[in-house]
């Protein structure tokens, strides 16, 4: 088990199947969310495991500990202005961690990435009447013009050749352009999806 500070938050991480994974309780709190088990039942269900961790005494107890991908989904669930920016330390400490396990943190990074890309999908044809193919390449051009707009791009940047940053700055950004498409198609809104997603950013 390895335990870091964040913002005088301990953040307790612990080694599973040669990953690491964090203590819910441990992120819970340092993102201000009060339910711990609400927000456990909203996440990747193989992305939740328990696990033995110490605690503050010095004791060893059961403890529900969370992955990556799920640490970021909690992420988004906060309102704390310094979410973001726990986000970005997660993603620095973890890194750290694999390389002290000799991992390539940027490779699993993308792997988590395309779990995201999967789901956040998922939600889209569910959440349209008749997705089609188009409706799902035009989230993932808005999502990526917007980024790469965010970060000082004058033109696009694929999704392949962004930075960790941008990679982590767009999974709410293209969160965001899927649940707007399904909103406007289900209460058929004149709205450009687009353009509210460029303006609500600054781009």
């Amino acid at each position: 088990m390895k335990t870091e500070q964040w913002n005088g938050y301990d953040i307790r991480f612990v080694e599973v199947d040669g990953e690491w994974w964090a203590v819910a309780t441990d992120v819970t709190s340092a993102l201000g969310l009060k339910q711990t088990s609400r927000a456990i039942n909203s996440l990747e269900p193989d992305g939740v495991t328990s696990s033995k961790v110490i605690d503050s005494m010095g004791r060893a107890q059961q403890a529900n500990v969370i992955n990556e991908f799920n640490i970021y989904k909690l992420v988004f669930k906060s309102k704390k202005a310094e979410a973001v920016e726990f986000q970005r330390w997660v993603f620095r400490v973890i890194k750290q961690l694999r390389k002290s396990s000799g991992l390539e943190g940027f490779e699993i990074f993308r792997m988590l990435d395309k779990q995201h890309q999967k789901q956040t999908m998922a939600d889209l044809s569910h959440g349209l009447k008749q997705p089609k193919r188009v409706d799902f390449i035009k989230a993932n051009m808005i999502a990526n013009k917007a980024v790469s707009t965010k970060f000082g791009y004058s033109k696009m940047v694929k999704k392949d050749d962004m930075t960790p940053e941008m990679m982590l700055a767009r999974e709410p950004i293209l969160a965001d352009t899927t649940q707007l498409m399904s909103v406007k198609d289900k209460f058929g809104l004149d709205i450009h999806v687009a353009e509210t997603i460029y303006a609500k950013l600054g781009a």
